[in-house]
């Protein structure tokens, strides 16, 4: 199981659908949809396993997670055990927006609580749940004038996108160094996750993607 990340404009969306295009085994994999009545008890289940856990780190004023991150909460919870029953079907699961993305969105803007010291047990819980079901990260980087750049001339929207360079910059500097928190975490414990940073400013998807689907098997 791979998961492509990397700070915004580096190419990640581009370089998994090629990845899909070129190699019928590989499966772009979606993290559970709360707004999907089938995905219902997933939810449930795993936010009922996670309600006493976050009741018992203080908040001291801190204000409560949003209905958004409690629901990415439940998914880094409990989203391995979906995974690795995917892989039982065989090929090779590619994820998008994955666990490392989403550890990084609810550390880096979610309450203040789940920043302090008390919530690290928490936090090392979910690292430990993605150490044996990740196996892969391909990290796609370039350099920031070829990230604000695509950020600011593709048609998709972004919350930085007429911003001045300085807070863009500082916007994904943000994202790699919580990047690096959560990979280091993560390898901690497992040395078997490879992690290959993959630069992606003067080249094309496509020989990105000849250069990894030996990677992936394919």
């Amino acid at each position: 199981m791979a998961e492509v990340v990397g700070p915004a404009g580096a190419g990640k969306t581009a370089l998994c659908r090629e990845l899909t295009r070129r190699a019928a085994r590989v499966r772009l994999e979606n993290f559970p949809d709360v707004h999907k009545p089938a995905d219902a008890p997933f939810f449930l289940f795993n936010g009922l396993q996670l309600i006493p856990r976050l009741l018992a780190l203080p908040r001291n004023g801190s204000r409560r997670l949003t209905r958004r991150e409690f629901a990415w909460m439940s998914i880094l919870n409990g989203w391995p055990a979906l995974l690795r029953k995917e892989a039982e079907r065989g090929g090779v699961i590619v994820l998008d927006q994955g666990p490392v993305y989403l550890l990084a969105e609810t550390r880096l803007f979610g309450p203040e609580y789940l920043k302090r010291d008390s919530a690290h047990r928490f936090w090392q819980s979910l690292f430990e749940r993605w150490e044996a079901a990740l196996h892969t990260v391909f990290y796609l980087d370039a350099d920031n004038e070829v990230l604000l750049d695509r950020i600011r001339s593709r048609e998709q929207e972004h919350i930085v996108k007429a911003e001045s360079e300085t807070t863009v910059c500082e916007f994904l500097d943000r994202y790699r160094a919580e990047y690096e928190f959560i990979l280091s975490a993560l390898t901690a414990k497992d040395r078997n996750l490879r992690i290959l940073r993959i630069d992606t400013g003067n080249r094309q998807t496509q020989a990105i993607v000849e250069d990894l689907l030996p990677e992936l098997g394919c």
